[in-house]
């Protein structure tokens, strides 16, 4: 999605989920006193908390780092309200060793969300049967030895602490794509980061039973000139002011087409503008999904370009292209403040499920050169892939690219 400026935001898709218990864990229980006669029976513990991690980290190369991103899912199965104070991730598993990494309670405030069962308001707090949702983002040096495997503690104000939320640690990822669009310099303004609303885009779509973060390394693909204008005017009016309006988009990888649609009409430029009402079938705009194959396991990768020009979508279901072949035009339909394109990659069941009711995972660009940074992220001190050329590592949100030419 694009801003009239830095500060602008938009509003990605509904936000609720149906809550669910996982791995059920306990309050630790107090020392009992000496005693020289015959011990009572003990009691059994209390569980206060359930943690799970839905859909486990794949390590990327991003941002001069290793990054793991993921969410663990907190649920409250007790019967009082619960205030997550600390939260420390392991590696392997809790021991002597030590945290990976611990989030004291300011920053689990700043990167928590509080999801309720469907029809209940949104709570404010952990009360009993609410769900929250901790955005991790894990940064190893990169000469660093990846994890096998994470484990979690949260610690409750009161002492109360849950040890649970185990996962498997996959990767690297080995998807490697060429750009999905053409020569030129590009803002991530919404990329992969742990603050983007992409990021915080948890979906239950129709009757699923699951939440879902198809958007978890989305980027909105936004074209600038050298001066770092994204509109001819300055302020981007009429979509053919828009640098990006129009400019092809191409297949990253050989891949199937798996859908297609393209009859949404464009929007005017403008954060409250829609020219149809936004649902999960027009949110995406007119899009493609390329069906990449199986990855690392026997569920299917597929590449989302969303909100394209109508009419200019070249291809249909069915069809395989090879990387660098034209599959349209970048436009401003579906919930789009603005042309640009919006680029993800999913893990999901089938091509039905691919835009939105799958989970979100890495891929690195093969080639790429950073020639600038967004200055608010940059005053906000966020962590920015370093100036100069990159091969094989995801860019992130507030990243200014430069595609050159011939680097399909």
């Amino acid at each position: 999605m694009a801003y009239a400026n830095a500060n602008d935001r938009y509003r990605p898709v509904i936000n609720r989920v149906l809550l669910g218990v996982s791995i059920v864990v306990g309050i630790g229980g107090c020392r009992r006193p000496m005693s020289s006669g015959p011990r009572p029976p003990q009691a059994e513990r209390v569980p206060v908390a359930a943690l799970s991690v839905p859909a486990a980290p794949i390590a990327v190369r991003a941002a001069g780092h290793t990054a793991l991103v993921y969410e663990l899912h907190v649920t409250n199965v007790g019967t009082r309200p619960l205030s997550i104070e600390r939260l420390e991730v392991h590696g392997e598993a809790i021991g002597p060793v030590g945290p990976l990494a611990v989030y004291d309670r300011r920053q689990i405030q700043r990167d928590v969300k509080f999801l309720a069962p469907r029809g209940a308001p949104i709570p404010k707090t952990l009360t009993p049967g609410a769900r929250a949702i901790v955005y991790v983002w894990l940064s190893l040096d990169t000469t660093a030895a990846v994890p096998r495997e994470l484990s979690h503690r949260v610690i409750f104000s009161g002492a109360d602490t849950a040890d649970g939320g185990t996962t498997p640690v996959r990767g690297p990822t080995d998807l490697v794509l060429a750009p999905p669009v053409g020569p030129g310099d590009w803002w991530f303004g919404l990329g992969p980061s742990n603050s983007s609303e992409h990021r915080r885009a948890v979906v239950r779509v129709g009757d699923d039973t699951v939440p879902h973060l198809a958007q978890r390394f989305a980027i909105d693909w936004v074209k600038m000139d050298a001066r770092g204008e994204y509109a001819r005017d300055h302020e981007g009016r009429r979509n053919t002011d828009w640098y990006g309006y129009g400019e092809p988009v191409y297949a990253a990888a050989d891949a199937r087409v798996a859908a297609v649609v393209d009859s949404i009409p464009d929007n005017v430029p403008g954060e409250n503008s829609r020219a149809v009402a936004m649902t999960v079938g027009t949110v995406l705009g007119n899009y493609v999904v390329l069906d990449l194959g199986p990855g690392d396991r026997a569920v299917h990768r597929y590449a989302l370009y969303g909100h394209l020009e109508p009419g200019t979508v070249k291809v249909h279901a069915g069809d395989v292209v090879h990387r660098g072949q034209e599959l349209g035009s970048i436009g401003n339909s579906g919930n789009s403040d603005g042309p640009h394109l919006h680029f993800h990659i999913t893990e999901a069941a089938d091509a039905a499920a691919a835009p939105l009711r799958s989970e979100g995972v890495p891929f690195v660009l093969a080639e790429f050169t950073v020639v600038g940074h967004d200055p608010e992220l940059v005053a906000k001190h966020a962590s920015l892939t370093p100036l100069g050329g990159h091969r094989n590592a995801l860019a992130v949100e507030g990243d200014v690219i430069r595609i050159a030419d011939g680097r399909r």
